[in-house]
């Protein structure tokens, strides 16, 4: 008798999440299950019938209190977690979301500490390499719009 391996799969939403040049990172709590005291970006589950993108504003705002615009999609990461013994396929669609405030209001029950980086210091300590490559990603997008935008400012 073959027991097979139970898996499910889970999607996520990332928002990669841009002011003024700076890129923000959130400190998971030391009560979360899945990765404690670890840096990354606001991210959760897509829910049936969610879109990505409406998931992604949803996800920044529960837990940041901010408001973002989604710019695009720049890319995705895969990995897999455990929930309850049984071993998730994780996708997570990371988006660019630019938003006009900076004033983080985090929900101390899933995160205990955010920080707004340079979005050119790659090399920050906080950074670890699943988060620094959504920061490249992050960063490649943001540059590319704000040269369109200046390009079309003087024509």
């Amino acid at each position: 008798m073959t027991l097979k391996k139970q898996w499910e799969r889970n999607v996520l939403a990332g928002a990669a999440t841009v002011h003024d040049g700076q890129f923000l990172l959130l400190k998971r709590s030391q009560r979360e299950s899945f990765l404690p005291d670890t840096w990354g970006i606001p991210a959760g589950q897509v829910w049936r019938r969610e879109d990505p993108s409406d998931a992604c504003k949803r996800e920044l705002r529960e837990e940041t209190g901010l408001q973002g615009t989604v710019v695009g999609l720049i890319g995705y990461s895969t990995f897999v977690s455990t929930r309850n013994s049984i071993e998730l396929s994780n996708l997570q669609l990371n988006f660019l979301v630019k938003v006009k405030y900076h004033a983080v209001k985090l929900d101390p029950a899933s995160h205990s500490d955010s920080r707004w980086i340079e979005l050119d210091d790659t090399n920050n300590d906080l950074l670890d390499a699943f988060t620094r490559d959504i920061m490249l990603a992050a960063g490649e997008h943001y540059k590319e719009i704000e040269a369109r935008q200046r390009s079309a400012a003087y024509q």
